[in-house]
């Protein structure tokens, strides 16, 4: 059981980068606390194997080879992922570990964890954020909101998230009830 919930803190610790990402956000919108300094092991999805892209960092055009280029989901779907986003903030900030759990989606149910799951995220978070615990108060990030933030389309099932610009290194996917869940394999 230890190594179990142990395993999943590691992994949500992983993401906690985008935790200091949204403090950093938050202090340049208007929290007056500086956040502490993280090492970002992100990658922007112009980084990715096999996308080409220009000078700019733009994806570069796609040569027409038969494969459909449109996104399977719609703006409103990019548009309700980027607020599931903001929402997961505000319950961490919050320091709602239980609801925030929620919005993690359980791979062996494709949606919301429950019972022990829900419990083993639960100690994972507390344990992987306690460090930022300060600096988590209510309130924190409700300067943050869905206009900065941009969901994009990986073309497998997950969607990227930015916040200013800077990319989050955990991905979105909707559930069997097609609400948006973190992507943080436990």
């Amino acid at each position: 059981m230890r190594s179990r919930t142990h395993g999943i803190g590691r992994r949500i610790a992983a993401g906690s980068g985008a935790l200091a990402l949204a403090l950093g956000a938050a202090a340049c919108t208007g929290g007056d606390q500086e956040p502490p300094q993280s090492p970002s092991t992100s990658t922007s999805p112009q980084d990715a194997p096999g996308q080409e892209t220009t000078e700019q960092g733009a994806a570069a055009p796609s040569d027409g080879g038969g494969e459909e280029t449109g996104s399977p989901f719609s703006d409103e779907q990019l548009e309700s992922a980027s607020q599931r986003f903001v929402e997961g903030l505000q319950l961490l900030d919050d320091q709602d570990w239980d609801s925030a759990c929620r919005l993690v989606l359980d791979p062996t149910t494709h949606a919301a964890p429950e019972g022990a799951r829900l419990q083993d995220c639960v100690d994972g978070v507390e344990r992987a954020l306690a460090s930022y615990s300060e600096l988590l108060v209510p309130g924190r990030f409700d300067v943050i909101d869905a206009s900065m933030v941009r969901a994009s389309d990986n073309g497998d099932g997950t969607v990227s998230l930015s916040l200013l610009e800077e990319p989050v290194d955990i991905p979105m996917v909707q559930g069997d009830d097609q609400e948006w869940y973190f992507s943080i394999p436990f």
